[in-house]
């Protein structure tokens, strides 16, 4: 029976995360838009309207000028985000010269990701840098009027969703509780403790979308979960805590700037310059794609976001993020997909990349590694082009106790079967059909993954590891929880 998570996921499966944004951002414009109809909220929503083409319109055009300046493919996505946050979080413009303003504003949010950079990576959120530089030069001023009650509760959906998809509940969960102590704790110190000075303090304070929409945009965060943990609260202390110096106040715009400036050190301090050499058919329908890179740090299980901008792409954009494959401080490294008879625009240009031609990857991060102690056993369950982080693992062993059950519907679905020959690794391949195995050292397990299995090759010391389709994931990761294991780590691939 598949349960109401299983359905999320495989609903979620069909957005990227950055079309979940738009989808989220443009509810929430609706949700607005409905309010001032019914005179809820004071702006024209004509005004609103307008404003908000003009700064979504501003963004997209200006995010392709500066592309193009820069000798760069544009990314569609990123700037109609950007536009429409920067909708909700200024006043709908009453003249010509404030529709100006906006776009002005808009434009400053483009160029932060082309100027504020490095090697290929941008530092700052576009829209808060934008709101910074737009606040701090007094030309315009944010109000962020989409912190509203009436809002909160398309608001909270829109963030637990966008949350839900890129993993981040809990890093959000870790910035929305220090941000609100810190809150409770200035009330009662200075007295004004009651149920609705409190309510007022929690619904006209940008938190909830602050940390669905903004805190997690994942190309400005630290790479790690420790490091995102640590990010959330700073970011969370310095929201709640009334900090001035200089003219400046502590706004959620300023606390995610000097967030993203932390991330920024912690994290990778550039984007990977990724040379295609060759691809190889691996399954029925998966491939490998096989590239040059220049050394930099990672940690095998960590997935790279790979940028392929092409002509007439799809709602699903132009941005996908893999697993790599390969040994960390090799001059190459791999990533592999599967191809189904209806598949996405940058699935098709990705099968037609040409030998020699440049991938970046914009963004390398992650936790689902192994564990520091190498005397930890491992069991590793794989569906399908799950099998991925798995390889990497047999890859960089080093002498660990791996054990994988790779779980395909057919034995004719196995990739990467010949390479994870050359480890040693122990592999059980579950199928519910019985043709012969290509590896003959390998053992078979009838039938799919179950608590039963699970329970015949994990022990209380074992760390369970589970990668594959999101509802798969889900379902594993249920049983896994009743089996007698305290440590368990789940990745999916969606939105494909």
């Amino acid at each position: 029976m598949i349960d109401f998570r299983e359905r999320l996921d495989t609903l979620l499966g069909y957005l990227t995360m950055y079309k979940l944004v738009i989808v989220g951002l443009l509810a929430i414009a609706v949700s607005a838009l409905i309010l001032m109809f019914t005179g809820y909220f004071v702006y024209s929503p004509v005004s609103f309207v307008i404003g908000t083409i003009t700064t979504v319109a501003a963004a997209y055009g200006s995010n392709r000028f500066f592309a193009w300046l820069f000798g760069i493919r544009p990314h569609a996505d990123s700037a109609i985000i950007t536009g429409l946050i920067l909708a909700l979080l200024f006043s709908p413009p009453d003249s010509v010269l404030d529709g100006a303003k906006l776009a002005i504003v808009a434009i400053i949010a483009m160029a932060s990701k082309y100027i504020i950079n490095v090697r290929g990576k941008h530092i700052f959120n576009p829209a808060a840098i934008a709101v910074v530089i737009a606040s701090v030069t007094g030309f315009a001023f944010a109000g962020w009027w989409v912190a509203s009650p009436a809002l909160l509760p398309i608001t909270a959906l829109v963030a637990l969703l966008i949350l839900y998809k890129t993993q981040k509940i809990f890093m959000a969960s870790i910035f929305l509780v220090i941000a609100v102590i810190i809150i409770m704790g200035r009330l009662i110190i200075e007295g004004d403790l009651s149920m609705q000075v409190v309510w007022l303090s929690l619904t006209s304070w940008p938190l909830v979308f602050f940390a669905g929409v903004m805190l997690c945009e994942p190309l400005t965060l630290p790479p790690s979960r420790r490091q995102q943990l640590i990010f959330a609260a700073i970011v969370a202390a310095i929201v709640a805590l009334p900090i001035q110096h200089a003219g400046v106040s502590t706004t959620p715009a300023v606390a995610l700037v000097i967030g993203n400036a932390l991330a920024f050190y912690f994290g990778s301090r550039r984007a990977i310059k990724m040379r295609f050499v060759s691809k190889k058919k691996e399954s029925r329908d998966g491939y490998e794609f096989i590239f040059d890179v220049p050394k930099f740090t990672y940690h095998p299980g960590q997935y790279v976001e790979l940028s392929l901008p092409h002509k007439n792409q799809d709602f699903r954009g132009s941005r996908r993020i893999f697993t790599m494959i390969g040994r960390p401080g090799d001059d190459q490294i791999s990533v592999a997909t599967r191809f189904p008879q209806k598949h996405s625009t940058f699935k098709d240009e990705l099968l037609d990349i040409k030998p020699g031609q440049t991938v970046w990857g914009v963004r390398v991060a992650g936790d689902f590694t192994m564990p520091s102690d190498h005397s930890v056993p491992l069991l590793c369950v794989a569906g399908g082009i799950g099998i991925t982080p798995f390889v990497s693992f047999a890859m960089n062993s080093d002498g660990r106790d791996i054990t994988i059950l790779y779980a395909v519907n057919s034995v004719e679905d196995l990739a990467f079967a010949q390479e994870l020959t050359h480890y040693d690794v122990q592999v059980i391949i579950v199928t519910p059909d019985s043709a012969k195995l290509s590896v003959n050292s390998w053992k078979r397990e009838e039938g799919g993954i179950t608590k039963e299995l699970l329970e015949k090759y994990a022990t209380p010391k074992h760390s369970i590891y589970i990668s594959g389709p999101p509802v798969m994931v889900t379902s594993v990761k249920r049983m896994a929880d009743e089996v007698n294991v305290t440590d368990i780590r789940t990745d999916h691939f969606s939105g494909y």
